[in-house]
């Protein structure tokens, strides 16, 4: 998974990675392994960061360790900032509450890793509002297009555009109104056709 074992800290023992998704992933191998032989490890992941030489130190691995201590037996408890860097890796999260830990003024909001794995991840930001105004007068031809069950090869041929100019709005309209899916995109359509489209 990529990681580095960066120390201990009295039977813990503490690894970095270059991201929240290969640590929750090797956090998930790490406790099947032990289940597998008997043991139950409860393990903790946060982000941030970190010394990359000797021990880790600092607020961040302090965090860290009392998340892997406040893990219940089999559990991977994690920052609720982990969840919403790891979007869009497959990796599902349920909601934990809130841990109130050293150092921190205000408790951690913190999620738990599940060992299913989806396209969408459960904690995600709080949806805004839809809003077709966002648009660009392009971008709700394209949206118009893709609720016809239009490819983006035939969008790009009905509006002169490059294959890939047609790809950068489909992007932008799934980004600027935070849909998974051209399909959620053709739904959104449906929803909001005016007399003038969204």
């Amino acid at each position: 998974h990529g990681g580095r074992i960066a120390g201990t800290h009295g039977e813990l023992m503490i690894s970095r990675f270059d991201g929240p998704a290969r640590a929750i992933r090797c956090a998930a191998a790490l406790r099947d392994a032990a289940q597998q032989i008997g043991v139950a490890s409860g393990q903790g992941v946060h982000v941030g960061e970190i010394e990359m030489r000797g021990q880790p130190v600092g607020l961040t691995a302090r965090v860290t360790i009392q998340l892997a201590t406040h893990a219940g037996p089999g559990d991977i408890l994690a920052s609720r900032l982990v969840a919403e860097l790891a979007i869009g890796s497959g990796l599902r999260f349920i909601d934990a509450g809130r841990v109130s830990l050293d150092e921190l003024s205000e408790p951690l909001p913190v999620v738990q890793a599940t060992s299913e794995q989806h396209l969408e991840p459960a904690c995600r930001p709080k949806p805004r509002a839809l809003q077709p105004a966002t648009l660009t007068a392009r971008e709700s031809e394209v949206v118009n297009l893709i609720a016809d069950g239009m490819s983006n090869a035939a969008i790009a041929a009905e509006l002169r555009l490059s294959e890939h100019t047609v790809k950068r709005h489909v992007a932008n309209i799934l980004l600027k109104l935070d849909l998974p899916s051209r399909a959620a995109a053709a739904a959104f359509s449906a929803r909001h056709t005016g007399p003038d489209g969204p």
